[in-house]
């Protein structure tokens, strides 16, 4: 429990606590469970104090010195430590949510499995702290410096990591499920068994000398890369590199192309012609489909991808509505109708853009096609745009 004799000093302000500090500074401070919360505490001297299991909920710690302190299971959720000093601060299991945490230092900080959800880390220094299993989802670390931080199995889900510095960082098993990471370094960062499902790259995402064994494209640790076996030296980074201007759609359960076609085009009209064409089709031959479509370098890819969705759903309902219109309600003549638009010579004359596919002399799941016409039913592999 709190020092009631030391939590006095602290409620007479700034001035008498600083003051009081530096004439006591070899004493043992202990603000263990007490309650500051929504308190100003702006510019406090609180460094190597304990402040374990604290209610620090809404209170202003901006500009406070907490180097070396205790914060162990403390909750700061809400709370203002912009510009704050937390270096080598012990915060594990420590609660930020939604705490302000911009440009402030947390050097060598432990914040193993703290609660940083979205918290605003923009602009903070966390060089060489310890982020062990900690849950940062939605967290805003836009430009800040994690080199040499340890994120291992750290959940960084839907965090922004734009321009943020992972230099010489591990992050082995994390999962960085549709993080932005926007020109963000990677540069010799550790990455194995991480999973990158939707993450957001560009060109300048720093991608060099990754250290990688494998990684996962789904949650769960669903669909390792390399499936088997280890990737070689570089290996990560050209796989990436050469898929970062891309945006991958899935479709479950099946695709009807004429209603792809119709959102496709929608999109090339709203991105003002810009440069828009298909890299890939996979058929997953449990009845989905892949489709990798190239996009600009400058593109919102989680946009592109909602858009794209949003318009293909809208087509379809259109198409069924042609569809029950033309066939006066039958049923059983609706489906026949509806798989001849699967038929794969519609998806060479309805993609856009520049790519043409020619699957003509073609082999495709191990047969090789000479007919013109080509259902999905006889697909076991996957189209390539060797132009793209």
């Amino acid at each position: 429990m709190a020092n009631e004799d030391h939590l006095a000093i602290l409620r007479q302000g700034v001035d008498v606590w600083n003051q009081w500090r530096e004439k006591v500074f070899d004493v043992n401070i202990n603000l263990n469970s007490a309650n500051l919360s929504a308190m100003n505490l702006f510019m406090f001297n609180l460094n190597n104090i304990c402040l374990n299991e604290a209610d620090l909920s809404g209170t202003d710690l901006s500009e406070s010195n907490l180097s070396k302190a205790s914060l162990r299971k403390a909750n700061l959720e809400n709370a203002n430590l912009s510009y704050a000093e937390l270096d080598e601060t012990d915060l594990r299991q420590a609660i930020f949510h939604k705490a302000n945490l911009s440009k402030a230092s947390l050097r060598k900080a432990d914040l193993r499995r703290a609660n940083l959800i979205e918290a605003n880390l923009s602009k903070a220094n966390l060089s060489k702290a310890n982020l062990s299993e900690a849950y940062l989802l939605m967290a805003n670390l836009n430009g800040s410096v994690l080199a040499g931080a340890n994120l291992n199995r750290a959940m960084l889900n839907c965090a922004n990591l734009i321009e943020a510095d992972f230099n010489c960082a591990t992050l082995h098993e994390a999962n960085l499920f549709r993080t932005q990471a926007l020109g963000t370094i990677f540069t010799t960062a550790e990455l194995t068994g991480s999973c990158l499902e939707d993450w957001n790259i560009n060109s300048f995402t720093k991608l060099d000398y990754i250290n990688c064994h494998y990684i996962y494209l789904k949650s769960g640790q669903q669909e390792r890369r390399p499936s088997n076996g280890n990737f070689a030296p570089g290996e990560f980074t050209k796989l990436f590199q050469k898929v970062q201007e891309t945006v991958d759609l899935i479709f479950n359960n099946g695709i009807d192309w004429q209603a792809f076609l119709t959102s496709f085009q929608k999109l090339q009209v709203k991105c003002g012609g810009e440069e828009l064409s298909i890299q890939a089709i996979e058929n997953k031959n449990d009845g989905a489909f892949v489709i990798r479509v190239n996009v600009p370098t400058d593109a919102n890819k989680a946009e592109v991808e909602k858009y794209l969705k949003r318009e293909y759903e809208l087509a379809l309902v259109a198409l069924e509505e042609k569809y029950q219109l033309q066939l006066q309600g039958k049923d059983e003549q609706i489906e026949i109708y509806r798989k001849q638009s699967t038929d794969l010579t519609e998806i060479v004359k309805l993609l856009a853009g520049r790519a043409t596919y020619d699957l003509r002399n073609s082999q495709i799941g191990g047969s090789l096609i000479n007919a013109e016409t080509v259902n999905t039913d006889e697909i076991g592999g996957n189209i390539h745009n060797n132009n793209a």
